[in-house]
């Protein structure tokens, strides 16, 4: 007789090889059977049916029912032997889907960017030099800045809005007036149109363009030990930050 191949192929797709599928199908059919019956009926050739039939026995697809020789062999219930077997599959191939998914998304935007990690003087020279290299728009948050940093940011700001890039400044006073008067962090806002934030994270924020971000946390008790993540070609995440940024905080632009 001719073997089920719908079933064979849906029982190789579980696992299992052409030889066993077929084999295992012949078992099923015929209830028990001599090894020499299954190999006849379903074309394993009989010198790897002994080997094909230990294997689907040590996989409990199927049982001796005689120790006697031959041994007659029988199918244990297939809805408690694949049953399993079906859900250990599923449950691979989710996690193998949700592990490609995250490769596939992380691939389409960690390809067209980098990211650098800065310290020290390092990282303050990438941020002042990031500002030099706005073009259009600079989104700035100074969260915490040594007074000498600061100094230099505010002269690369001016710098910047003489060429016509727009500027959106927002500081964290209660953290700044640590290091630098209020007097002097309000004469900036107000050069700049900028406006006083609450940060829910110590890092000053720095964004070219919405194309180039520097993350850079300074702690206040060893400015000399700052870090830096500097990211370059965002991209669509950019514009997100764009949107939501400025529409969360109704900044307003400082530009010449």
């Amino acid at each position: 007789m001719s073997v089920d191949r719908e079933l064979v192929s849906s029982l190789r797709k579980l696992g299992l090889t052409e030889y066993e599928a077929r084999a295992y199908v012949t078992v099923v059919e015929l209830g028990e059977a001599e090894a020499y019956e299954v190999a006849r009926r379903s074309g394993v050739p009989r010198t790897r049916i002994y080997d094909v039939l230990s294997r689907l026995e040590s996989a409990g697809l199927i049982q001796r029912i005689r120790e006697t020789r031959p041994a007659v062999y029988s199918a244990i219930s297939p809805e408690r032997t694949l049953g399993p077997l079906k859900n250990q599959l599923v449950e691979e191939l989710s996690k193998a889907i949700n592990k490609l998914n995250y490769i596939y998304l992380s691939g389409k935007t960690a390809s067209k960017c980098e990211v650098s990690l800065l310290r020290g003087m390092q990282a303050y020279r990438a941020s002042l030099r990031l500002l030099r290299e706005a073009g259009e728009d600079l989104l700035v948050r100074v969260v915490c800045l040594p007074i000498g940093v600061f100094e230099e940011l505010v002269e690369e700001l001016r710098r910047i809005r003489e060429k016509g890039v727009k500027i959106y400044l927002t500081v964290d006073v209660k953290l700044l007036r640590e290091m630098i008067s209020i007097d002097r962090i309000n004469e900036v806002l107000e050069e700049f149109g900028g406006r006083n934030f609450a940060s829910p994270v110590p890092f000053n924020f720095f964004v070219a363009d919405f194309e180039d971000a520097m993350l850079l946390y300074v702690p206040s008790d060893s400015p000399e030990n700052c870090y830096g993540f500097l990211v370059q070609g965002v991209g669509d995440v950019g514009k997100l930050i764009k949107r939501r940024f400025l529409s969360e905080h109704g900044l307003r632009g400082s530009s010449g």
